[in-house]
C-alpha cells in the first residue's frame, strides 16, 4: 500500500487567529479571503491529486494542514513503524519539511512533481 500525504492550508472561512470574532460588517476585516494567498499552492496539489488517481486510484491520499503537528507526527510515526523510513528521517521530515505544499510518499519527502510521479511508479512496480 502506498500512503501519500499532501500538506495544504485548510480553507475554513472565519477560522483565523480570532475564530472569526473580529470580522466586521463593514468589511474592514474580510475573513472570507483569509486563506486566498494559498490558492495557487492548492491548485498545484489538486493537479498532483488528479495525476495520482490516473496512476493508481487505490493509493491512499491524505490532506493535512501543516499547523496540525500532532496528526503529522502520527503519520510519520506510522511510516516509521511500518519500516518505510528511519526514525531520524521521520523526525527531520516532521520538523523541517512539514510546510505548505509539501508532499510525502510513504514518509519520504518529495521535492518536485517529476520526482513524485517517478517515485509512485517505482513503488507500484515493486
Amino acid at each position: 500500500m502506498i500512503d501519500v500525504m499532501m500538506m495544504r492550508a485548510e480553507k475554513e472561512i472565519g477560522m483565523g487567529c480570532c475564530g472569526g470574532i473580529c470580522s466586521d460588517p463593514d468589511g474592514l476585516i474580510n475573513m472570507e479571503d483569509e486563506f486566498s494567498h494559498h490558492d495557487e499552492e492548492r491548485k498545484k496539489l489538486q493537479q498532483l491529486y488528479l495525476k495520482t488517481l490516473e496512476i493508481d486510484p487505490d493509493i491512499n491520499i491524505q490532506f493535512m494542514d501543516p499547523r496540525n503537528l500532532l496528526a503529522a507526527a502520527a503519520y510519520f510515526w506510522q511510516q516509521q513503524r511500518r519500516g518505510r523510513i528511519p526514525r531520524r528521517r521521520a523526525l527531520t521530515s516532521l520538523l523541517l519539511h512539514s510546510t505548505y505544499g509539501a508532499v510525502f510518499v510513504n514518509g519520504e519527502y518529495i521535492a518536485s512533481a517529476g520526482r513524485y510521479e517517478e517515485r509512485l511508479l517505482e513503488l507500484i512496480e515493486s
